[in-house]
């Protein structure tokens, strides 16, 4: 399609509306893609995941230590009843005066053996306090880890939610924008805007292009102000077109 010989100043200036309009639609993707990838959230996500790896960390060394109470406690035990019959038997008198003797050296023997199984007992009690301790704060640091990730995940939602409703606003107000103008502008605009990486059409402000942000020689500037109000002018910089004030 060929680009129209003539656009009426009135025209011209809803093409400027039709540019807002698509700029927010483009500042709506943006932050759209900006939400999906959210880099907030992907830290807390990462900071949860690491935590919980953590908590299994913490629970098997938990129960590393409680097998190891259980097995110190069963070491107890069965010394303890190997003791109370040698006990028992060395009360009653059964045997030799040599069987005896011997039988009390055992019994000297596994009531020492009784005290340093008792000691190791100990400390495997203490290694599972500190073990259930550890593995409690490594929770407590999980859940709130997680509470902190699922909370900046339901806020990042919300709002992706609002960007999408004010798109699909902004997408209906553009197809009316867009249908009230002659059919060969918007396609001559929406092909420069793609040029151009966005900017189909801005305003002269004195001297300055708004596509560019930059002043226009004197030359180029009195080549524009002489083109007829209803022929079109051209940033020179960007190629954008460009829409004056009615004098």
């Amino acid at each position: 399609m060929s680009a129209p010989t003539t656009v009426s100043p009135a025209h011209q200036l809803a093409l400027l509306e039709l540019q807002r309009t698509d700029t927010e639609l483009d500042q709506a993707r943006t932050r759209m893609q900006a939400l999906r990838q959210d880099a907030e959230y992907q830290r807390l996500r990462t900071e949860a995941d690491r935590l919980q790896a953590e908590v299994q960390a913490a629970q098997e060394q938990l129960g590393t230590a409680q097998s190891a109470q259980t097995e110190a406690e069963r070491k107890v035990s069965s010394t303890r009843e190997h003791l109370d019959r040698n006990q028992k038997r060395m009360e009653s008198g059964q045997g030799s005066a040599k069987d005896l003797q011997g039988m009390q050296h055992e019994i000297e023997t596994l009531q020492r053996l009784v005290g340093e199984q008792e000691d190791a007992e100990l400390e495997t009690m203490g290694a599972v306090e500190q073990a259930e301790s550890a593995h409690a704060s490594a929770q407590q640091a999980h859940a709130e880890a997680e509470a902190a990730a699922n909370a900046r995940g339901r806020a990042v939602k919300a709002e992706a939610a609002q960007v999408a409703a004010r798109g699909k606003e902004l997408t209906g107000t553009r197809q009316q924008q867009a249908a009230a103008l002659p059919a060969d502008l918007v396609a001559l605009y929406e092909k420069i805007r793609a040029r151009t990486g966005g900017i189909g059409a801005a305003r002269l402000v004195g001297n300055r292009s708004e596509a560019s942000g930059m002043g226009i020689s004197p030359v180029e500037l009195e080549q524009i102000k002489a083109t007829p109000a209803d022929r079109l002018a051209y940033c020179p910089d960007t190629g954008a077109i460009l829409v004056r004030d009615a004098d």
